[in-house]
Protein backbone atom coordinates (compact mmCIF):
# COMPACT_ATOMS: atom_id res chain seq x y z
CA UNK A 1 0.00 0.00 0.00
CA UNK A 2 2.83 2.41 0.82
CA UNK A 3 4.59 1.66 -2.45
CA UNK A 4 1.41 2.46 -4.41
CA UNK A 5 1.42 5.93 -2.86
CA UNK A 6 5.16 6.45 -3.37
CA UNK A 7 5.89 6.21 0.36
CA UNK A 8 8.06 3.99 2.52
CA UNK A 9 8.32 3.17 6.21
CA UNK A 10 10.37 5.67 8.18
CA UNK A 11 9.83 8.42 5.63
CA UNK A 12 9.36 11.81 7.24
CA UNK A 13 5.95 13.33 6.74
CA UNK A 14 5.81 16.44 4.64
CA UNK A 15 5.16 19.48 6.77
CA UNK A 16 2.30 21.51 5.34
CA UNK A 17 -0.19 23.81 7.01
CA UNK A 18 -3.51 22.05 7.42
CA UNK A 19 -5.79 24.70 5.97
CA UNK A 20 -8.63 24.29 3.54
CA UNK A 21 -7.96 27.08 1.02
CA UNK A 22 -10.77 29.36 -0.04
CA UNK A 23 -11.08 32.29 -2.37
CA UNK A 24 -11.89 34.71 0.46
CA UNK A 25 -8.99 33.82 2.71
CA UNK A 26 -11.12 31.83 5.16
CA UNK A 27 -10.40 28.22 5.86
CA UNK A 28 -10.71 25.46 8.34
CA UNK A 29 -7.51 25.43 10.36
CA UNK A 30 -6.93 22.28 12.33
CA UNK A 31 -4.09 20.89 14.36
CA UNK A 32 -4.10 17.55 12.57
CA UNK A 33 -4.22 17.27 8.80
CA UNK A 34 -5.69 13.78 9.19
CA UNK A 35 -8.98 15.30 10.34
CA UNK A 36 -9.56 16.68 6.85
CA UNK A 37 -9.27 13.18 5.39
CA UNK A 38 -11.85 11.77 7.81
CA UNK A 39 -14.73 10.09 5.95
CA UNK A 40 -18.15 11.76 6.12
CA UNK A 41 -19.56 8.51 7.54
CA UNK A 42 -17.90 9.32 10.87
CA UNK A 43 -20.14 12.37 11.28
CA UNK A 44 -23.15 10.11 11.86
CA UNK A 45 -25.48 12.41 9.97
CA UNK A 46 -29.17 11.86 9.36
CA UNK A 47 -30.04 9.79 6.30
CA UNK A 48 -31.33 12.85 4.43
CA UNK A 49 -28.15 14.88 4.99
CA UNK A 50 -25.87 11.92 4.25
CA UNK A 51 -27.63 11.12 0.96
CA UNK A 52 -27.50 14.76 -0.11
CA UNK A 53 -23.73 14.79 0.49
CA UNK A 54 -23.42 11.57 -1.51
CA UNK A 55 -25.26 13.30 -4.40
CA UNK A 56 -22.71 16.11 -4.21
CA UNK A 57 -19.93 13.47 -4.18
CA UNK A 58 -18.51 14.81 -0.89
CA UNK A 59 -16.63 12.02 0.87
CA UNK A 60 -14.30 13.68 3.41
CA UNK A 61 -14.48 16.40 6.03
CA UNK A 62 -12.00 18.47 4.03
CA UNK A 63 -14.26 18.38 0.98
CA UNK A 64 -17.24 19.30 3.13
CA UNK A 65 -15.43 22.19 4.85
CA UNK A 66 -14.54 23.57 1.40
CA UNK A 67 -18.25 23.99 0.58
CA UNK A 68 -20.34 27.08 1.26
CA UNK A 69 -23.83 27.10 2.74
CA UNK A 70 -25.21 28.05 -0.69
CA UNK A 71 -23.39 25.09 -2.30
CA UNK A 72 -25.08 22.70 0.10
CA UNK A 73 -28.52 24.31 0.02
CA UNK A 74 -28.68 23.98 -3.78
CA UNK A 75 -28.72 20.19 -3.41
CA UNK A 76 -32.12 18.51 -3.57
CA UNK A 77 -33.51 17.57 -0.11
CA UNK A 78 -30.78 19.50 1.70
CA UNK A 79 -32.51 22.21 3.71
CA UNK A 80 -31.75 24.45 6.64
CA UNK A 81 -32.21 21.64 9.19
CA UNK A 82 -29.62 19.50 7.40
CA UNK A 83 -27.35 22.53 7.10
CA UNK A 84 -27.48 23.18 10.86
CA UNK A 85 -26.81 19.49 11.53
CA UNK A 86 -23.74 19.53 9.27
CA UNK A 87 -22.42 22.74 10.84
CA UNK A 88 -22.79 21.27 14.36
CA UNK A 89 -20.98 18.07 13.38
CA UNK A 90 -18.15 19.99 11.69
CA UNK A 91 -17.75 22.14 14.81
CA UNK A 92 -17.13 18.96 16.83
CA UNK A 93 -14.02 18.48 14.67
CA UNK A 94 -13.01 22.14 14.89
CA UNK A 95 -14.08 22.82 11.29
CA UNK A 96 -16.57 25.12 9.62
CA UNK A 97 -17.98 25.68 6.16
CA UNK A 98 -16.28 28.08 3.79
CA UNK A 99 -17.63 31.64 3.93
Amino acid sequence: MLAQKGRQLGQEAEIRPSVVPTDQGHGAVVGNEGVLATPIAELQLSVRARKALERLEITTLGELAAQTEVDLLTCKNFGHTSLEEVKERLAEFGLELRQ
